[in-house]
């Protein structure tokens, strides 16, 4: 018999266990269970003492006569009831009620040692395979004690799934009565799937397991090899099982104890090759390569101490897995009962709000799940079109201006439910198609700009009187207020770049992280429905981000002049081909540190949408001259008035530094001569000479030489 690892050596010895190779052994498969209990703890190192602790708590065998007969018993005891919430965006990843149903049979089939395959262990394994004898099954009724087929959709973006945000846990179900599964389109950690260890003190709505769409099942988007096991796994994993090479390494790096005595110390596998001869880490004795808890692709067991141990975890207090199987239990979800008359969940394709253009057809989708639905019904108010309102889909036309609300009930024999949303129609046209600078000087947030503060009131844009790149004044995000996770957004007027000829579109920014970990999120973001959808057009690293401004600074961050930094958009815009749109609005999104918060300030200004439209007839008009050009000590300004005008003018470079400048200054009726001394002192190189004519602005490229 092997001598177990302490569990605090284990913990600390915790390591990622996701690697390229496995892409190729294992169809695909790839556990996240390490990575994600690794990230947590690092965020949260306070906690630790309570994994080590809750992991002692949890008995790794039997510990009563009852445990003990139920291992002898040749009947399941212990059913669990289960639920499905499929995240989707009516994608491949929303699955089909037969593919879940499908997997369920699987977890069945190996978790009562019903799988065929078993014929193919080798001899050292024959007599260790285990009946685990759990049973699982679809919930019946849901917590509000509803009627429910135990597979529920949610129509949600978080289909694309971040593992470092646990507030994509929305949908969970009580732990204590279900187990939970969340299927989802990708995983942004190498991952196919993962689930957290009953001993992790993780928050309750994450204590569940998070698959991809296509490890669901062995039909529709599932494959009936390797992978459509992976929920064996994984409810492994979810019941206190170890990888079967322990917490050492990535499996086939180090040889490693996984805590079960029947189970040798293994390196762990990444192939099947010779599964009899699977002899690593000590002479003469063959390893369990075809464990469900190995990473090779011929899993087909699980042995008698893992199967104890699984039941230990299932009667232990910790996150109150001994309910799950209890007969009130199963009265409260459904599975003692035969009820199916359930009512149809609809859900829609757009947000609970969205904003579109004057004019747009908006395709709206229904999407139903816990059961059919035979009949549709759509309305919408304010007298919007609507095609074919008794089908599943339909095209809603917003002609006006104005706030709609649209409708759609979904019914059968059973009842009906009933989903809405609401569309804000607003002007189609651009606020500006010409020249316009903004650098938040006056009192107030300039016309047609507007914040948004999703889900919290400590932090938001706002304007500050302290400082700014040329002015005194700019826009600011109070991070030292801003909780963990929470979202700033600023959001411009719409701009013309269609009919605005050259159009370029520039700001400056100011920022400074906390510290040297802070991980927030700075990003521009365009739309060219009038604010009905988005998409990331910058998203800049945000370690080069701040080092090129205030760097790291655990004192509040106020920009000196060289600290503003200037970027230039243009290029992010033709990327995305906006350039060509009528009308595009821009928003800066700030988001804290997902795990700290309570960060630096981002600073912003001059934000200056320049075109040549309505400049040649201006320059026509008025004899505006500057020359000459390329320019070597003196750049010369030439106009003429038609009525007295206050004017300033500034010289920047390439990157947006001001070089030269002059305050605004009135001048009277007539022609008017500017120099503008430079005295050779200007590097080479090009600059703009940005002037402004009682609020006319014009910007001339000059060229030093």
């Amino acid at each position: 018999m092997k001598t177990n690892l302490t569990f605090k050596n284990a913990c600390i010895s915790i390591s990622i266990c996701v690697f390229t190779l496995v892409a190729q052994a294992q169809e695909g498969f790839k556990c996240g269970q390490t990575i994600v209990t690794e990230n947590w703890l690092k965020a949260h190192p306070e906690l630790l003492e309570a994994y080590i602790k809750n992991q002692q708590q949890i008995p790794t065998v039997p510990t009563n006569d009852l445990q003990s007969k139920a291992m002898a018993s040749a009947a399941p005891l212990y059913t669990i009831p289960i639920v499905f919430h499929i995240l989707h965006l009516g994608g491949v990843e929303n699955i089909s009620d037969a593919q879940v149903i499908d997997q369920v049979a699987i977890l069945n089939r190996d978790y009562q040692k019903q799988n065929a395959d078993t014929s193919s262990v080798v001899s050292t394994y024959t007599n260790n395979i285990a009946n685990v004898r759990f049973a699982f099954q679809l919930a019946r009724i849901d917590p509000n004690g509803n009627c429910t087929n135990g597979i529920i959709r949610h129509y949600d973006p978080n289909t694309v799934w971040d593992a470092n945000n646990f507030s994509y846990f929305a949908y969970t179900w009580p732990r204590d009565k279900y187990l939970n599964i969340y299927v989802v389109r990708s995983i942004n950690i190498q991952a196919t799937a993962y689930t957290f260890l009953p001993s992790v003190p993780v928050p309750v709505s994450a204590d569940v397991i998070v698959t991809l769409h296509n490890m669901v099942g062995s039909i529709g988007t599932g494959n009936p090899g390797t992978t459509s096991r992976v929920l064996t796994h994984e409810v492994g994993h979810w019941f206190n099982l170890q990888h079967i090479w322990g917490t050492s390494n990535q499996p086939g790096v180090t040889c490693g104890d996984d805590g079960v005595t029947d189970t040798p110390i293994t390196k762990g596998f990444i192939n099947c090759n010779n599964p009899a001869n699977a002899i690593v880490c000590n002479p003469g004795i063959i390893e369990n390569i075809q464990n469900y808890m190995d990473y090779s692709p011929c899993k087909l067991m699980f042995t008698n101490g893992q199967s104890q141990r699984m039941l230990a975890s299932l009667t232990s207090t910790v996150n109150n897995r001994n309910n799950l199987y209890s007969l009130a239990n199963q009265a409260a979800t459904g599975i003692t009962s035969s009820t199916t008359n359930c009512i149809p969940l609809v859900e829609l394709s757009i947000p609970a709000t969205r904003t579109v253009c004057t004019g747009t057809a908006l395709s709206i989708q229904s999407f139903t799940s816990n059961a059919n639905s035979t009949l549709y019904t759509w309305s919408v108010s304010n007298g919007a079109s609507i095609n074919n309102p008794s089908a599943a889909n339909v095209l809603v036309t917003f002609n006006t201006v104005g706030t709609y609300t649209v409708s759609c009930v979904a019914a059968n024999s059973n009842g009906s439910s009933t989903a809405s949303c609401v569309v804000v129609a607003v002007n189609g046209v651009a606020n500006f198609s010409s020249t316009s600078a903004e650098s938040f000087e006056a009192a107030t947030l300039p016309i047609n700009w507007s914040i948004l503060n999703p889900n919290t009131t400590l932090a938001f844009w706002s304007l500050t009187n302290a400082v700014g790149s040329q002015g005194v004044q700019s826009m600011f995000v109070n991070g030292e207020n801003a909780p963990n996770n929470s979202v700033e957004i600023l959001q411009s007027p719409s701009f013309d770049f269609l009919n605005s000829n050259n159009a370029t579109l520039t700001f400056k920014y100011a920022y400074a992280r906390q510290t040297a970990t802070h991980a927030d999120v700075f990003k521009v973001q365009a739309s060219k429905d009038c604010g009905g959808s988005w998409q990331d057009i910058y998203v800049p690293n945000m370690n080069a981000f701040a080092n090129g401004s205030g760097g790291v600074s655990s004192t509040l961050f106020i920009p000196t002049a060289t600290q503003w930094k200037f970027f230039d958009l243009t290029n992010n815009l033709n990327n995305y081909n906006l350039l060509s749109e009528p009308n595009v609005t821009l928003r800066f999104y700030f988001q804290e540190d997902a795990t700290t918060g309570y960060g630096n300030r981002l600073y912003l200004d001059e934000i200056n949408f320049t075109t040549t439209n309505g400049v040649n007839e201006w320059t026509q008009a008025h004899a505006y001259q500057v020359y000459p050009n390329p320019a070597k000590d003196k750049i010369n300004m030439a106009f003429t008035l038609s009525e007295a005008t206050k004017i300033n003018w500034c010289l920047t470079s390439i990157e947006g530094k001001t070089v030269l400048s002059a305050p605004t200054a009135p001048y009277a009726q007539g022609t008017h001569h500017i120099a503008i001394e430079t005295n050779g002192l200007l590097p080479l190189g090009i600059y703009f000479l940005l002037s402004d004519f009682n609020g006319f602005k014009m910007v001339k490229k000059i060229i030093i030489d």
